[in-house]
């Protein structure tokens, strides 16, 4: 059967007006949708949705690579509605009627490297009666059901200049779509490791090298913003049904007990917020106004209260740690306290502890619900690590997938040293929840100390960071996986490779840090500084050989008998790649 190419004309209508002025360029450009476009063939159906944020730029000039990138873009969806899988292109069409020259139009889809339109490679037009040249802004494939977002940003580049051809010129263009069923695999060009095939495979070709440059030429993420940015509506309903929360016992405070050391008449009691806010960006709510009252004494019908999460938690050192939660995704409006009852919290050893467990009715739940997606920013990323380019997957990926050693696994990044580093998915193709995971376990059970924050840790009465971080004791979840690990992958072990996981305890820089040791002051790591203050991840752990989890390497500190994370060596699997390619 001849496979059908199918050509779709989106109707985008790109206008540029420009005039010069003395001292700056005036420069129009508006991009316009309306409705959904569809197309379909008796085998194939491709569709856009989502088409918004028409460019519409008044009295503009010339700007930067950096300010283009902060510029509105224009935002659509190409989704794949039919059964076959499809590799399509997007392409630029100039109208024979635009007079603007294509080089003084900068380019940028999602966060591929910006390039003026005559730097774009070309293609024939689809209709060589309306449209002149033809530009390539992207590529890509979709299984039955998968879909793509794309942004694309267009402005006036910065080296365009008075004395170019750039006045009363205008610039007219259409985004065309073309697609066919897919037969693309990288091994059948010849790419022959798991390492190449997923390099080939994030632009589809026939030359390695090609891929590598276009993700290294990658604008660089924008690390503020995690991938996919979602953004979310706040939802409530009503809802009748009680609320239990359990506290310790208010007469325990100041009796001198043990357990009850830290209790005070505040931390025993359940909070309730007097107001909140909703985070429109990270779908959470936050709470404010705190009271910590008994509650036979609050008149809840007189005002609005509110509660996220309290309870009682009992320490490595067997002292009740009570909780009340001031941010979360879900809360819950309280209208009325039904009693109190006695109660009991359980200690890792087992042992019980008295507590009081409160009842509350509540009136209305709050939760978030996804308003809207961008997926643009995602795919393989380069950034360096300590043993040369590592290519790393952000964002909502659906191509990552790989079967090894009778499980499925998400593919995280390739390391600098050709191995791949794989997170656990599940027994079946597109787990998700419980069932993507191997199970669950505390970090650590003890939790008091600071050298509780190792994956391995050293002598609780030590007085130096050298002692307390020293790799002599196994943390609960290393036990964990050590034994899921012999288990489930020890006859593996000639797949894996040994290139170490990274648990940084390097201090932050901060002043007023705590040192790591004791807990009067409040210790902050480097990474926390990392990431949410300075948003600079890194690949390269800082202290290596002390806290980069190895079994032999001598990079690392050789602390573990076995693996903590699955590097698997390059290797084809028959199974590559499960998206994306066509399936199993």
């Amino acid at each position: 059967m001849k496979k059908k190419k199918i050509i779709l004309a989106i109707g985008l209508l790109i206008v540029i007006c420009i005039t010069i002025g003395v001292s700056y360029a005036y420069w129009r450009l508006t991009l316009t949708q309306t409705g959904t476009n569809r197309v379909m063939s008796s085998c194939l159906e491709l569709t856009l949705t989502n088409e918004e944020n028409a460019i519409n730029l008044q009295n503009a000039y010339p700007l930067t690579d950096e300010e283009g990138r902060q510029t509105t873009p224009y935002s659509f969806t190409v989704e794949n509605t039919c059964d076959l899988f499809a590799s399509y292109t997007i392409t630029l069409e100039v109208t024979k009627e635009s007079t603007l020259n294509s080089a003084y139009v900068a380019s940028m889809l999602n966060t591929n490297a910006i390039q003026t339109l005559n730097e774009l490679e070309t293609t024939i037009v689809s209709d060589s009666n309306l449209y002149k040249e033809a530009y390539i802004l992207g590529t890509g494939s979709l299984g039955n059901g998968d879909s793509e977002d794309y942004t694309l940003r267009l402005w006036m580049d910065e080296d365009v200049t008075l004395e170019d051809d750039s006045m009363n010129k205008t610039f007219e263009a259409k985004i065309v779509i073309t697609y066919s069923p897919s037969t693309y695999s990288p091994i059948d060009y010849g790419f022959t490791t798991l390492h190449d095939a997923i390099l080939a495979n994030e632009y589809q070709v026939t030359e390695l090298q090609t891929s590598i440059d276009k993700i290294n030429s990658k604008q660089a993420p924008d690390f503020t913003q995690t991938a996919p940015i979602i953004e979310w509506q706040e939802n409530s309903s009503t809802s009748s049904g009680s609320l239990s929360y359990t506290m310790p016992r208010i007469e325990d405070v100041g009796s001198g007990l043990d357990y009850a050391a830290s209790l005070t008449t505040s931390n025993v009691r359940v909070a309730f917020a007097t107001s909140y806010t909703f985070n429109e960006s990270e779908g959470k709510y936050y709470l404010s106004g705190m009271i910590y009252q008994d509650p036979t004494t609050i008149d809840f019908s007189s005002q609005n209260y509110y509660i996220c999460s309290a309870g009682t938690s009992v320490t490595s050192t067997n002292r009740l740690s009570p909780y009340n939660t001031t941010n979360c995704t879900t809360i819950y409006q309280i209208s009325g306290y039904t009693g109190s009852a006695s109660a009991t919290v359980s200690g890792s050893d087992g042992t019980s502890y008295p507590a009081t467990r409160y009842t509350f009715t509540r009136s209305r739940t709050y939760n978030q619900i996804e308003l809207e997606s961008d997926k643009s920013d995602k795919g393989l990323y380069a950034m360096n690590d300590a043993d040369g380019t590592s290519y790393y997957y952000r964002g909502s990926v659906r191509n990552n997938y790989v079967q090894f050693a009778g499980f499925y696994w998400r593919i995280i990044r390739i390391n600098g040293d050709g191995s791949i580093r794989l997170l656990y998915a599940g027994t079946t193709k597109d787990a998700t929840g419980t069932n993507a995971q191997i199970g669950t376990s505390a970090f650590n059970t003890n939790r008091n100390l600071p050298l509780y924050v190792g994956y391995m840790y050293g002598n609780s009465a030590g007085s130096s960071l050298a002692e307390v971080n020293a790799n002599t004791n196994n943390s609960t979840i290393k036990s964990y996986l050590d034994s899921w690990y012999s288990t489930n992958l020890s006859e593996y072990a000639s797949y894996i490779a040994d290139s170490g996981f990274c648990n940084d305890r390097t201090l932050s820089t901060r002043s007023n840090n705590g040192n790591g040791i004791q807990t009067n002051v409040t210790t902050y790591y480097a990474a926390y500084d990392r990431y949410y203050t300075n948003y600079s991840p890194s690949l390269i752990c800082p202290d290596a050989s002390n806290d980069l989890f190895t079994v032999s390497e001598t990079d690392g500190n050789q602390a573990l008998t076995s693996f903590f994370w699955v590097h698997i060596l390059d290797y084809v699997s028959v199974h590559f790649p499960l998206r994306q390619l066509g399936g199993e």
